[in-house]
């Protein structure tokens, strides 16, 4: 992947987004009401950082309309927005870990897979502020 704060923001977009709809197809079905309200909220806050990541992705590539190429997005599109990063690629587009896209499985299956996600999110925040900085810094 290359290291261009673009492409890591909208790793994490994306991870947040697909786990976040992963995570909402349990609601109603999670083992006791307890566990089914906690899973469908943290969905839901996927889903919202999954916005704030497309945002400041959309706000990068109206800063630079090369990023256009690489969405394959063509280059009379207007302004690009968090809809057209999220809804508006093509399948292979997408640049998350494959974790995300796992079937749920059972419960336990499924709280893993967000305890392994955790972790690796970390690890692309963190390189996404050191590429900031020292973008910032230069």
């Amino acid at each position: 992947m290359s290291s261009h704060p673009f492409n890591y923001t909208l790793l994490l977009a994306d991870n947040s987004l697909i786990m976040g709809h992963r995570l909402s197809e349990w609601t109603g079905h999670g083992p006791i009401l307890e566990q089914d309200i906690a899973i469908s909220n943290i969905a839901l806050d996927l889903i919202g950082q999954s916005r704030n990541f497309y945002q400041y992705a959309a706000l990068i590539a109206n800063q630079d309309k090369s990023l256009y190429k690489v969405l394959s997005l063509g280059e009379d599109l207007g302004a690009v927005s968090e809809d057209t990063l999220a809804y508006f690629r093509d399948a292979h587009e997408f640049k998350n870990v494959l974790l995300v896209e796992q079937p749920n499985g059972d419960w336990a299956n499924t709280v893993l897979k967000l305890f392994f996600l955790v972790p690796i999110n970390i690890i692309y925040i963190k390189n996404l502020l050191i590429l900031l900085i020292n973008n910032y810094l230069r």
